[in-house]
């Protein structure tokens, strides 16, 4: 049998991993990987539902601090272990949490409302720049304090977050060309937008909030800095591809769609079905803590570990039939698209607010769209470790007495 091989970056793989997903969880459930360039670190990759869970919860073994002591050693969530993690994640889950989102209902709703208003005044539109896209971002960027005209930067920026992450798990930085360049353009953004209200009047947004715990000596300004970015980044992407991926699934399967304009109240399915067959975030990254034997492999300490979530979440030991999407699948909440254990992502709960919104104001307009054969859904070939939808055209018809 000629030796399995795992490229995370190679385009036929990104668009299609699910039968290297199979081979892996099948015949190498750790697999050991050389150097991927000459700045790039051997890696061990996971890939079945029980390895992954295990080293999600697993803090002692695995760790989220991937770099110390260089220039990417980032006082963010996903590159921190406790303390400093449940320092950094009390003070997020205060700026993203229930008593916050959920009096921002009606704004949010205004949001979709206005954007599907627009949509439905045009004859055909590229979805994801018109719609799928921008929402997250006007909904993000604008709890934040982004200014609204930013949206190229912050689509570009947002990108370069993923890019710096996967360089700081030792992908070859040639990779990704210009990816500094757009990170720090971010830094210094949200470096500039958070000074300026450390000291002044709360302005209604996430970095005032932030600005009065640095204030306080809750965070330092590089950690204000930094949640900045990533919550920018984090609640961007994963909702673009949900809505992307989601809406593509209900132009194609009609009586899905009926099912859901029928039964609003199965969306919150609809979208967890679809997060475990399709996770926007296809692997997330770990280091060895001490050597650690799974599968009579040892992966000896301070090696970098992939968490191949996308193969996890379709893995038949823990979901039978995994690649069938099953909108009545009794254990579909039990996906990990938004990872797991500590760094359980904290804006899911948002994310899904947003999604959740949507669809729900767009059912009653499905009969008026259809997706443009000329322009069909592309996924995304570039980038690391993000699945989805970039580009679909969609037809919008004029309304009849049905579609009205």
């Amino acid at each position: 049998m000629p030796a399995i091989g795992y490229d995370p970056h190679d385009a036929a793989t990104r668009t299609n991993p699910w039968p290297l997903y199979q081979l892996l969880r099948d015949e190498a459930p750790v697999l050991h990987m050389a150097p991927n360039g000459a700045d790039g670190e051997e890696f061990y990759v996971l890939s079945r539902y029980d390895d992954v869970v295990m080293a999600l919860r697993d803090n002692k073994r695995f760790s989220s601090h991937i770099r110390r002591g260089d220039f990417l050693d980032m006082p963010v969530l996903v590159n921190r272990d406790a303390p400093d993690h449940t320092r950094l994640r009390r003070v997020t889950n205060r700026a993203l949490g229930p008593r916050v989102i959920n009096p921002l209902t009606e704004w949010l709703q205004s949001v979709v409302d206005d954007l599907i208003k627009e949509l439905l005044q045009e004859p055909e539109v590229e979805f994801v720049d018109r719609f799928t896209s921008t929402l997250p971002i006007r909904v993000v960027g604008g709890m934040l304090g982004f200014p609204p005209d930013r949206k190229a930067d912050m689509m570009r920026w947002s990108r370069a977050v993923f890019e710096v992450f996967a360089v700081a798990g030792g992908t070859d930085p040639e990779q990704f060309p210009g990816f500094y360049e757009d990170f720090m353009a971010l830094v210094n953004c949200v470096d500039q937008l958070a000074s300026e209200r450390v000291g002044c009047p709360h302005r209604g947004d996430i970095l005032s909030d932030l600005a009065a715990r640095e204030s306080s000596g809750d965070v330092s300004h590089d950690e204000l800095v930094g949640l900045g970015w990533s919550m920018l980044a984090a609640g961007s992407e994963t909702t673009m591809y949900l809505l992307s991926g989601c809406m593509e699934m209900l132009l194609r399967d009609r009586a899905l769609a009926e099912r859901l304009t029928a039964d609003p109240d199965r969306t919150e399915d609809l979208m967890n079905e679809y997060l475990r067959l399709y996770s926007p975030q296809q692997w997330v990254i770990r280091r060895a803590n001490a050597d650690i034997e799974l599968h009579g492999t040892v992966i000896p300490e301070g090696s970098i570990v992939h968490l191949v979530l996308g193969a996890a979440n379709r893995d038949p030991r823990q979901f039978p039939d995994p690649d069938v999407f099953d909108l009545d699948r009794p254990n579909k909440d039990d996906h990990m698209a938004f990872g797991g254990g500590r760094h359980f992502c904290p804006g899911s709960s948002l994310a899904q607010m947003v999604a959740g919104l949507a669809f729900r104001s767009l059912y009653q307009h499905l009969g008026r769209f259809s997706l443009d054969s000329t322009r069909p859904p592309r996924l995304r070939s570039g980038g690391p470790g993000n699945y989805g939808i970039e580009h679909m055209g969609v037809l919008i018809s004029t309304p009849t007495a049905a579609t009205c």
